[in-house]
C-alpha cells in the first residue's frame, strides 16, 4: 500500500515569495544576528562576503542547513579579497536572480554602500521593484525619532525604512496605520496625520473604498 507522502518545507505567505534579500556583510556584519528572523520574511537570502569573523550560535546550525540544502539560503565567499568585492558579488547574483524569479519579485539590498544604488537602478529599468537598505542610516533617524523630533522629514524617513524592513507587518487599514504613526510621533496625532497625508499624496500608499491600504514599495523607498 502505497503511502501518502508528507510536505514538511516550510510554507511561506505569497508576500513571502515575491521577496529576496541580497547583504553584503562587508559593511552590514551585524545582520547576521537576525538572519533567523529575515529567512522568516524572505523567499531567498543571499550573502555574500569576502572577509567575515561573523560567528552564529549552535542551535542555528539545524535550521540554517535545512535552508541551504532547500536553496532558500545561499552563502557565497568571494574568491579574492579586494576592495569591493563581495559589491561585485552582489551586483553579479542580483542579475542572475532577476533572470531567474518572477517578474513580480521584490529586490531589497543591505548595504551601506551607495554604489549599489547603480544596481537599484539597472533593476527598476528592467520593470522590477528594488529597494536598498542602509543598516547604520536606519538606527540613527530612529534614534532621532524615539527622541520626539519635530522634524516630519526625518520621521517619515525613519518610518517608512522601518515599513520597508518590517514588511509582513504593515498596518492593513488607515486607521491602523494612523494609530502606528501616533505610537511613533510620541501621541502627537496632528504630526501623525501630516505623515499621513505625505504619504497619501506621495504614492506611497492608496486606500480602497473599504478602508484597506496598499503600499507601493517604489515609492516608501524614495523617502
Amino acid at each position: 500500500m502505497m503511502q501518502e507522502k508528507i510536505d514538511t518545507s516550510p510554507q511561506l505567505s505569497q508576500e513571502t515569495k515575491d521577496q529576496v534579500l541580497l547583504i553584503d556583510l562587508e559593511n552590514c556584519p551585524s545582520q547576521i544576528n537576525v538572519l533567523l528572523k529575515d529567512l522568516e520574511q524572505f523567499s531567498q537570502v543571499l550573502i555574500c562576503y569576502a572577509q567575515s569573523g561573523a560567528k552564529i550560535p549552535l542551535d542555528w546550525l539545524i535550521p540554517l542547513t535545512v535552508m541551504v540544502n532547500s536553496e532558500r539560503l545561499k552563502i557565497i565567499k568571494m574568491p579574492s579579497s579586494g576592495k569591493n568585492a563581495a559589491d561585485f558579488g552582489i551586483c553579479f547574483f542580483a542579475g542572475a536572480l532577476m533572470q531567474q524569479l518572477p517578474v513580480q519579485t521584490h529586490f531589497v539590498i543591505m548595504s551601506e554602500d551607495a554604489d549599489l544604488d547603480h544596481v537599484i537602478k539597472l533593476l527598476r529599468s528592467q520593470g522590477r521593484t528594488a529597494v536598498r537598505i542602509n543598516v547604520k542610516k536606519e538606527e540613527k533617524v530612529t534614534a532621532i525619532v524615539n527622541v520626539a523630533s519635530d522634524n516630519d522629514d526625518t520621521f517619515i524617513q525613519a518610518y517608512c525604512r522601518k515599513m520597508l524592513i518590517n514588511s509582513k507587518n504593515r498596518p492593513s487599514t488607515k486607521t491602523a496605520l494612523l494609530n502606528s504613526l501616533k505610537s511613533h510621533c510620541a501621541q502627537d496625532m496632528s504630526q501623525a496625520e501630516a505623515v499621513f497625508k505625505q504619504l497619501n499624496q506621495s504614492g506611497a500608499i492608496a486606500i480602497a473604498a473599504n478602508d484597506r491600504l496598499s503600499y507601493n514599495d517604489t515609492k516608501i523607498a524614495c523617502f
